[in-house]
């Protein structure tokens, strides 16, 4: 009886920190670089994606842009980024970079403030940036095994 309370306590210690590791400093991540895309194009025939690289547990390039069926990006599209910056005062090229270094300058994609005439691509990136902290970036969980023999 008081082996098995002895295994309970040491498991549920272990179960805290665990959670509590989950909720540590989110500049914690793991080195690498990683994508995320959608998958399926919008009305006009093009993809949005991100990308992130880490080094030394921190985001040090962002990367956020489109591409087409051809492989072209929507950042280097100079009939797009005129037709946008003359209707919404930015374009792909330049709103791109900018969320990008804003991640690295903030390292959360829920602080990166929006950027005026490009809040569906804004919400699209902190969305693909928080799906990629998520599960690809954060050391999130300890895995460990407990045996009760």
């Amino acid at each position: 009886m008081k082996r098995n309370r002895i295994i309970s306590l040491i498991a549920a210690t272990v179960l805290s920190l665990t959670m509590l590791a989950g909720c540590g400093n989110k500049s914690d991540f793991k080195d690498g670089k990683y994508k995320a895309e959608y998958d399926k194009e919008d009305t006009r025939g093009w993809k949005a994606f991100t990308e992130i690289e880490v080094k030394g547990g921190k985001i040090v390039s962002a990367n956020y842009d489109y591409v087409n069926k051809e492989g072209k990006l929507k950042s280097k599209d100079e009939g797009y980024n005129k037709a946008m910056k003359e209707k919404s005062k930015t374009s792909p090229a330049e709103y791109g970079p900018a969320l990008g270094k804003a991640l690295v300058d903030k390292q959360d994609p829920a602080k990166v403030d929006k950027v005026t005439g490009a809040t569906h691509s804004w919400e699209q990136f902190k969305e693909q940036a928080q799906k990629l902290i998520e599960e690809k970036l954060k050391r999130r969980y300890i895995y460990f095994k407990i045996s009760s023999a």
